[in-house]
């Protein structure tokens, strides 16, 4: 089936060699069907022993070489070959390439339609330069996790598919030495064993030697190949992004960093100042993490969120100090007047509009100030204990 990995080009040769192996109503390969020349040739002498020529090699090629197409079962097998076609195609851009041989299930027509439309001289020809583009300008440094052994493999790959180009338009295919002058010139990798491995290579110039094989010289690179010797090597990028450490305002010493809501709670208004520059200032230069509008309106809600529970906190921190205050005042007069045989109220009214009923004296202002901070405590902790009998009551 065509995909994404396995474009029009590689299905035909699949095809090819599949058609080679399915056998069609005649008992014999489909791949007559698809052959290129239509009339047969003149029958080659046998080879002998053999019921096969010389030419051909052996029975099925010679079965697919001189099969008739004026025979009566030809149009079943021409009608598989198209079924074949039309379940690969299906859904694909080839599709409509096809449809004028469906009516009559034309496979050989639908076949030699696709071969000429995408597989023709013109896409040899781009095949050609991108593989050349390759065995010429390719690098390999060993810097990064690219292997030199996968670096060995799109070399091998690029001259296999060179000679694949050979067989459909006339292309000069480079020789075994000119195969590892290309790999010796695009390996710049400063690793002495590397560099040692490929003097070696030059040095070893025999007609049998590594100089003029290519497989030889690649067999005596691999085992010096830094990234495979070294599984902790890894991109420059991933480097710097382990390594990279968190930045710190030089005022406060607040982390340039995202805080949860209970941690940006616990931060000094200092910090907040100083972390609100620094984002600032890193967003200017163009560091900020990517995430479009959205995340970007995300993040300031999130400091939003974090502000305003901040200064809610700071509120009630607050009012929870003028309210001991207010107390303590309280506590004054009534110890005062406790002194001065002044009568005071037995009800005192706190800011909310609070009362409280005072019946502790207090000697001087340190002991006034821990008696309001409990008699604080005391309000607070008997309001929630009143609402909880409230509530339990209710159940």
């Amino acid at each position: 089936m065509m995909s994404k990995t396995v474009g029009i080009v590689k299905w035909i040769e699949a095809y090819e060699n599949y058609s080679k192996n399915c056998i069609g109503v005649r008992n014999a390969p489909l791949a007559y069907v698809i052959r290129d020349e239509v009339a047969v040739p003149a029958a080659p002498a046998l080879q002998a022993g053999q019921p096969h020529s010389d030419v051909h090699g052996s029975v099925k090629e010679e079965m697919i070489a001189r099969l008739s197409h004026a025979h009566g079962l030809f149009r079943d097998d021409n009608a598989a070959v198209f079924d074949d076609i039309e379940l690969a195609t299906r859904g694909t851009k080839f599709a409509p390439t096809i449809a004028p041989f469906k009516r009559r299930k034309d496979g050989r027509a639908a076949f030699l339609a696709l071969k000429q439309q995408h597989a023709g001289p013109a896409t040899w020809d781009k095949e050609v330069k991108n593989c050349q583009n390759f065995l010429l300008n390719q690098k390999w440094t060993g810097g990064t996790s690219f292997s030199l052994e996968r670096f060995l493999s799109q070399h091998r790959a690029a001259y296999v598919s060179l000679q694949r180009c050979a067989e459909n338009i006339q292309v000069e295919v480079p020789n075994e030495r000119t195969r590892v002058k290309y790999l010796i010139d695009n390996i710049q990798c400063s690793d002495s064993d590397v560099k040692a491995a490929l003097a070696a290579i030059k040095l070893d110039d025999t007609p049998t030697g590594m100089r003029n094989d290519f497989e030889a010289a690649a067999a005596f690179l691999l085992p010096v190949d830094p990234v495979k010797n070294n599984p902790k090597k890894r991109p420059n990028a991933e480097v710097s992004a382990a390594g990279a450490k968190t930045s710190k305002g030089p005022k406060t010493g607040v982390e340039l960093r995202y805080y949860k809501p209970k941690e940006f709670a616990k931060l000094s208004p200092e910090m907040i100042s100083e972390l609100k520059e620094l984002r600032a200032a890193k967003k200017s230069k163009g560091n900020d993490s990517p995430g479009g509008k959205k995340s970007a309106k995300f993040r300031q809600s999130v400091v939003k969120a974090c502000l305003k529970a901040f200064e809610e906190k700071e509120a009630e921190k607050e009012e929870e100090k003028s309210t001991i205050e207010a107390i303590s005042g309280i506590l004054k007069l009534r110890s005062s007047a406790v002194g001065g045989d002044a009568k005071s109220p037995p009800n005192a009214q706190l800011p909310g509009g609070k009362k409280v009923n005072i019946k502790e004296t207090a000697d001087d202002d340190d002991h006034v100030e821990v008696a309001a901070t409990k008699l604080f405590q005391l309000m607070r902790s008997g309001g929630k204990g009143r609402q909880g009998d409230k509530g339990g009551q209710g159940n």
